[in-house]
């Protein structure tokens, strides 16, 4: 038993590899969040106003009572006498400059726990809107904000938040492939045809494809299903790790290209690499260039 508990501690607290790049993770994780809050700017007037496509009303009625939204700080911005549109461009000012002051590392841990405040508050917020890449973001931000933590117990907390990466990212998959191994489509193939002739436009080439091949589909099927319940396994294990990593990112590629899900793909990749094979992001020309930026 205490064999077992010892090796139970050691892989959530003992794990140091990559530490001195920890930096170049949040740095990862910090201006995806900050581009995506600038790529939406445009909409958040639309969506969180009180003239929004959706009334503030019914999102609250989704969701429960005591969940932080932004209506808890715009009500009490209102109370000293500032209008809701006013508050509401104070909370994305403050957004998008924490998110600046986490890359220059100005007050770094505050910023981070300001940035996970004010995102959990706009996804309750557009809890009708809100779909997997915002929860996502929610969760590579709260990574983020562990990795933040500069104390004596450093490695013992970067060893926590990266061992917890993988083990999320292990049960996403794992439930995923689950559920459409629990399913036909995902054997017959049709699941595909299904993604393929909804979000493309079908050509000569992928209807012949589809008539002639249909075999081609069941095997790009079953790929999905066995590469995600067993991702657990196969990143794990040495001889297996790369090909199912780079199985991953190809499939969150193809989601990018077909689907048009580009915050999720690409967070999902960023969160697969700092996970399992951070040198894809350590070794790229940039950082090895300006390597003091991330000091």
């Amino acid at each position: 038993m205490k064999a077992v508990l010892n090796s139970v501690n050691v892989f959530f607290f003992g794990y140091e590899r990559n530490i001195e790049k920890k930096n170049i993770f949040i740095i990862a994780i910090s201006t995806f969040g900050l581009l995506n809050i600038l790529l939406i700017l445009p909409d958040l007037y639309n969506v969180y106003s009180k003239q929004g496509i959706i009334n503030s009303g019914i999102n609250d009625f989704l969701i429960r009572k005591d969940q932080f939204r932004l209506t808890f700080i715009t009500d009490a911005v209102e109370k000293i006498g500032l209008p809701y549109e006013y508050a509401l461009a104070m909370i994305i000012a403050l957004y998008i400059c924490s998110f600046l002051f986490i890359l220059m590392n100005y007050y770094r841990l505050v910023s981070a726990i300001i940035v996970l405040i004010i995102h959990n508050a706009l996804v309750a917020s557009s809890y009708s809107f809100s779909y997997g890449a915002d929860y996502m973001i929610s969760f590579s931000l709260f990574i983020n904000m562990i990795l933040c933590i500069n104390s004596k117990y450093s490695q013992v907390i970067y060893s926590f938040a990266i061992r917890l990466l993988q083990l999320q990212l292990c049960i996403i998959y794992f439930f995923s492939g689950l559920g459409k191994a629990m399913g036909n489509n995902w054997y017959t193939g049709d699941a595909i045809w299904y993604l393929v002739s909804t979000y493309t436009h079908i050509n000569i080439v992928t209807a012949f494809v589809a008539t002639t091949i249909p075999v081609l589909f069941k095997i790009i099927s079953l790929s999905v299903v066995i590469i995600e319940l067993f991702y657990p396994v196969l990143v794990y294990n040495k001889i297996t790790k790369n090909a199912a990593l780079l199985y991953i990112i190809i499939t969150h590629i193809i989601i990018i290209l077909i689907i048009n899900l580009y915050t999720f793909g690409a967070i999902m990749i960023i969160l697969n690499v700092i996970a399992f094979q951070p040198k894809i992001i350590t070794e790229l020309k940039y950082f090895k260039r300006n390597e003091y930026i991330t000091e």
